[in-house]
């Protein structure tokens, strides 16, 4: 019961994402996705998940762009440029600098092509590593990484069905 009051902000925030994602594309789903990414970003924040938070802000951004209809050049260049600052500022700290962050850059990476070109393989191999960097991250006691786990296991189950069904 306590991780679950400890977590709950996060489960929230991927219960809202969750909704989202059976709505029909619009306003709704749209307003799902941002309100439950803010609050992952606040849940990653509050918990000092700098990875998470980082990763939940890009994820924001190419949110945003997608909801505007930002055209997929400028919004896969925009969507680098936040990786690669977020990285800078991830890797400042000493913890970032191992051999386990493989699976954050590439989940990052992935998700981000995903976002940029709407690809499901994308959305699958980003999702499935940051599934592995999430637990790793667990394992070592970040408790909020078992929330991004969950929430990257829904996705990348969706991308690899919707990659299987076409």
């Amino acid at each position: 019961m306590n991780l679950i009051k400890q977590n709950l902000l996060g489960l929230v925030g991927l219960m809202i994402l969750c909704a989202g994602i059976v709505l029909p594309q619009g306003i709704a789903q749209n307003f799902c996705n941002v309100v439950g990414i803010s609050a992952l970003i606040v849940y990653a924040f509050l918990g000092k998940n700098d990875f998470f938070f980082y990763l939940e802000i890009v994820v924001l951004i190419g949110t945003i762009m997608k909801i505007f209809n930002v055209e997929t050049t400028l919004m896969f260049a925009v969507l680098i440029i936040a990786t690669i600052i977020s990285f800078a500022i991830i890797f400042r700290n000493p913890i970032y600098r191992s051999w386990d962050i493989i699976f954050g850059v590439v989940g990052i990476s992935g998700l981000i092509y995903g976002y940029a070109t709407l690809s499901n393989y994308g959305y699958a191999i980003g999702g499935l590593a940051t599934i592995v960097y999430s637990l790793i991250g667990f394992s070592k006691g970040i408790k909020s990484a078992l929330v991004f786990a969950l929430l990257n296991t829904i996705y990348s189950a969706l991308a690899i069905y919707m990659i299987i069904s076409h």
